[in-house]
């Protein structure tokens, strides 16, 4: 049953919000995140790599109108994966991604004081981030043969050269009862040919935020019709 539900989720829902993995050397091809709440029912997507989802059998989603944002957490783990990114970025980072999504999210879901009997609360988790290396990633964009490269890499799926990325965990609770309800996590770098991400990290955190709140808010607006 519960492979039917990682596959049903995979369907409705992939990640919560179009992620795409990026390669890099981590604990989390090992192990889901020891310190998430959600990590002792995640099941690895594939043997060695960073994405692990749970997806709780028989969810029904169609009564859900409302969502909940919480500020977004950095994840203080042993196995957090920051890269030499100072604690000041790591919240600043943390609350770009948390107002992106909200401000995304309003577009179709009312935001209650409270939780209600049709809303969701979604979390989001910052577990790791890889900098961006300003100036040299640009310039692998704007020449001839980068710009090719790059295109050739969007095309593909796979991140632009020298440009950082975000690991992150997303975790739907029912927000009455706190039932866990969907939880991923993944790691995702802008677009290849989105030459304004490789110009520093913060350009490149609001590229992965702007990317990851549209993505979502579709997502959720799928899985359960509002507005359709």
């Amino acid at each position: 049953m519960r492979a039917d539900a990682i596959s049903r989720f995979r369907c409705l829902l992939p990640a919560t919000a179009i992620l795409i993995a990026a390669p890099a050397v981590s604990q989390t091809r090992d192990h889901a995140p020891v310190s998430l709440p959600s990590a002792r029912v995640m099941a690895q997507d594939k043997a060695g790599s960073e994405s692990w989802t749970y997806a709780r059998p028989a969810s029904e989603f169609r009564k859900y109108r409302t969502v909940m944002i919480p500020a977004a957490i950095v994840y203080q783990g042993p196995d957090a994966q920051f890269e030499g990114i100072s604690q000041a970025d790591r919240a600043k980072f943390a609350d770009m991604i948390t107002q992106e999504l909200r401000t995304e999210m309003a577009k179709s879901f009312p935001a209650p004081a409270s939780p209600q009997t049709d809303t969701l609360r979604l979390q989001v988790t910052i577990l790791g981030a890889t900098k961006t290396t300003g100036g040299i990633a640009t310039a692998t964009r704007v020449t001839g043969l980068g710009f090719a490269t790059s295109a050739l890499k969007s095309v593909l799926g796979k991140p632009g050269s020298l440009t950082g990325s975000i690991l992150y965990a997303v975790e739907l609770y029912d927000a009455r009862t706190n039932e866990l309800m969907l939880a991923a996590v993944r790691r995702r770098t802008p677009d290849p040919l989105d030459v304004p991400a490789t110009i520093s990290q913060t350009e490149t955190v609001k590229a992965v935020a702007r990317e990851f709140a549209d993505g979502a808010r579709k997502r959720l607006v799928a899985l359960t019709g509002a507005g359709q």
